[in-house]
């Protein structure tokens, strides 16, 4: 029994002078009270930048979430919760771009939320006029009925749907909910071939001129017989519509193609709806936004790495400035074109050069009209049904 115990003896004597032995670094003791203080009231750059923006590495981006959460940073003293004033302050509208049917412009100082609300409500909220009801008295062409109607739904017609009203099942088609265009083309035998184009509809301001099929034919010729409208007067007699006919937006649509001898005589009906119900009543083709670029170079660029930068991006991000002696140096000149393809930065190394960023409260917003409506309406009325939603969620909760 002794045996043991003296071996154990022997071996810790053994450790201990082995550990003497060995030179062991010295670790100094620091107090918890002599630590530097946390900045208070404004957070670290390396934070500060994981907050506004995401940053695009050549794999994935990076710190695409959004932080909401009022105590966020409160241990540094940073109030991360949204305050109107502020909200006020910062934000911005700048529009960079208009014409006929496109509308560039920017909103600074938002969330992606709002900015998405906003893209939802032009596609789906904001109303437009469209063709609905298609009457049709003669078709022969190889079109279907359907696939007729449905194309002339499509059309977009330019008319202000600010001047109708909607229409429900129960209401009678009248001068101020509904508007009315006839076509009638026909292909003449051992003719060419006829493409009928948008511009055959003719607006019919009186309504329609299909008389009801449960019309007697023994009624009172001196009545005038009833239609599927019931036009009070002319829709040309009413001011808002003096100025020019209701017309489609473009004339050269082709809505079918006609053999010869073929047909197609109908009346189209358009009414007032939104996208949220079928997509031809959507005023935009498109609506979209994209989170404002921002390159950065980490380090000065010269000579041929500077040359080789400019020839890596597509879509000449980059340019070369001369900085004199011989010598040349990157710039970024076109921020606002990367695409986000991150091609200067994919090879190995270069991402040490270029930081490839977007500004997460920047959004670079676009708005194309399908003609129905000028951009810079549409966004104007985007804006009004936003704040009745705002104002409808407030009187909701008080």
């Amino acid at each position: 029994m002794g045996s043991p115990t003296e071996s154990e003896s022997m071996d810790t004597e053994s450790t201990s002078t082995q550990g003497e032995s060995i030179d062991s670094p010295k670790i100094e003791k620091i107090s918890v009270w002599d630590l530097p203080d946390v900045p208070q009231g404004k957070l670290p750059p390396h934070l500060e930048l994981q907050r506004t923006r995401v940053k695009c590495d050549f794999l994935a981006p990076t710190n695409t979430q959004n932080i909401q959460y009022s105590g966020a940073y409160a241990s540094m003293g940073v109030d991360n919760s949204v305050r109107f004033e502020q909200f006020r302050n910062n934000f911005k509208v700048e529009v960079v771009r208009l014409d006929e049917d496109e509308l560039e412009f920017d909103m600074i100082g938002i969330d992606p939320s709002l900015a998405n609300a906003f893209r939802r409500i032009l596609i789906a909220e904001v109303p437009t006029v469209a063709i609905e009801k298609v009457l049709i008295a003669n078709n022969t062409s190889i079109i279907q009925d359907e696939v007729l109607a449905h194309r002339l739904g499509l059309i977009p017609i330019k008319v202000d749907p600010r001047l109708f009203e909607y229409m429900s099942e129960n209401d009678v088609p009248n001068e101020k909910n509904t508007i009315v265009f006839k076509l009638h083309a026909h292909c003449e035998k051992g003719g060419n071939r006829l493409r009928v184009l948008s511009s055959e509809l003719k607006w019919l301001p009186s309504g329609s001129e299909f008389i009801l099929g449960t019309e007697s034919q023994a009624s009172n010729s001196s009545a005038k017989p009833k239609t599927y409208t019931s036009f009070s007067c002319s829709q040309d007699s009413l001011p808002e519509f003096s100025n020019g006919p209701i017309a489609p937006r473009d004339a050269d649509i082709i809505i079918a193609k006609l053999g010869p001898g073929q047909e197609i005589e109908l009346e189209a009906h358009a009414v007032k709806g939104m996208g949220k119900t079928h997509a031809k009543w959507s005023p935009v083709a498109t609506a979209w936004y994209r989170m404002l670029p921002e390159v950065v170079l980490l380090q000065d660029i010269e000579d041929d790495e500077a040359e080789e930068l400019v020839k890596k991006c597509p879509v000449k991000v980059f340019d070369i400035e001369d900085i004199g002696k011989g010598k040349k140096r990157a710039t970024v000149a076109r921020p606002r074109a990367c695409t986000l393809c991150r091609e200067c930065i994919r090879e190995e190394g270069w991402d040490k050069n270029v930081a490839v960023r977007r500004v997460k409260d920047h959004f670079i917003f676009t708005i194309e009209s399908t003609g129905a409506l000028p951009p810079e309406v549409l966004f104007t009325e985007a804006v009004k049904i936003l704040e009745e939603k705002c104002e409808r969620v407030i009187t909701e909760l008080s």
